[in-house]
């Protein structure tokens, strides 16, 4: 259950920060989970809206990379909601299916194919680490540009934000048949 009343509805704040909820709504076309959460503080909500939509709007980075990049994660700081609200749009933007059974369970992603491999592998040194090693930053600056890898880094430090979010304040994931699965099966890597 989650600890703090979520704004769901614009007519849940007062009128002087009604056009927060507008400007969210604006730029991302929902609000839910960790932004109806932020909506609890004035200007906070509105601000990561405008970062979250610059980490993908000029599409230097594929769709399928950003929603792969928000579920490795979610897998890796343990963030059910993150997953269930990005799932499908991860298959509908053509994550393979064998991307997201690694994430799924943590297991080795060696095989998957570089961008997919690379990228896993970004967000568990960065999630495990705070650092992302030089051999792997040689590889995708050398593949795709400063600014490709400007952007994903950016998803995953802003994910790891949306993670912190939604775990403090225990955002129960959205509904489905498509769960990440209990802390253990998370951690099992």
């Amino acid at each position: 259950m989650t600890r703090i009343t979520p704004i769901t509805d614009r007519s849940q704040l007062p009128p002087e920060r009604q056009a927060e909820w507008d400007a969210v709504f604006a730029r991302l076309g929902r609000v839910r989970g960790p932004l109806g959460v932020m909506l609890n503080s004035a200007g906070l909500a509105t601000g990561f809206a405008t970062i979250m939509a610059q980490t993908h709007a000029d599409g230097v980075v594929s769709d399928a990379i950003h929603e792969l990049a928000i579920l490795a994660v979610a897998h890796e700081d343990d963030a059910p909601y993150q997953w269930t609200a990005h799932i499908a749009r991860a298959r509908e933007t053509g994550v393979s299916d064998a991307a997201i059974e690694i994430l799924r369970t943590g297991g080795d992603h060696s095989a998957l194919d570089a961008d997919e491999r690379d990228v896993i592998e970004a967000a568990r040194q960065l999630c495990r680490t705070n650092h992302l090693g030089q051999t792997l930053y040689d590889a995708l600056v050398a593949r795709h540009g400063d600014r490709w890898l400007m952007l994903v880094i950016a998803t995953i430090g802003l994910y790891r934000m949306v993670a912190t979010f939604n775990n403090a304040y225990e955002v129960d994931p959205l509904p489905g048949d498509d769960q990440p699965g209990g802390r253990d099966a998370y951690r099992a890597a």
